[in-house]
């Protein structure tokens, strides 16, 4: 019985499907949104069932409305967190920064570190290592004052 009643209504939801946008919703999406919407329906004003042609302007007028609460709610600024965390790349490519260094220079700052490594003392050498891993020990801040003079055009703040 209910199936035969979606199927009264379900023209409904495949216009509202081709009317509006809902982000990353999906046909199943949307026909399990327009059940809901029946079923809530249904439950309120039984006696809908027997008159279909007031069921469809009730439903109509009821999925309209409860898809455009989604859609006030996926672009409300409050409520920006409830947004899916996927976002096509292609869509949003224009916002990520091109961050870090280009590969040329990239592959200088490596050969400059190189370098100043190979004419350093082991003990020197261990405590590089120390600080290209992040780690504390006493003599940190001299490495780092010689490496902002050897380095002095990259900015190695954050070695």
């Amino acid at each position: 019985m209910f199936k035969g009643l979606y199927k009264e209504v379900q023209g409904i939801v495949y216009k509202c499907r081709n009317e509006y946008y809902l982000h990353l919703w999906e046909l199943t999406d949307w026909e399990q949104e327009g059940m809901i919407c029946l079923h809530e329906l249904l439950s309120k004003e039984k006696d809908l069932v027997e008159d279909i042609p007031r069921l469809r302007r009730y439903f109509k007028t009821k999925f309209r409305n409860r898809v455009l609460d989604i859609i006030r709610k996926q672009e409300s600024q409050k409520r920006r967190f409830d947004r899916e965390a996927y976002e096509e790349i292609g869509e949003i490519s224009h916002r990520i920064s091109t961050g870090g260094l280009w590969l040329d220079d990239y592959y200088l700052f490596h050969e400059m570190l190189r370098s100043y490594r190979s004419q350093q003392s082991k003990e020197k050498q261990a405590e590089l290592d120390r600080l290209l891993r992040d780690e504390r020990f006493r003599g940190r801040q001299r490495i780092l004052r010689e490496l902002r003079f050897v380095m002095k055009e990259f900015d190695i703040r954050r070695v």
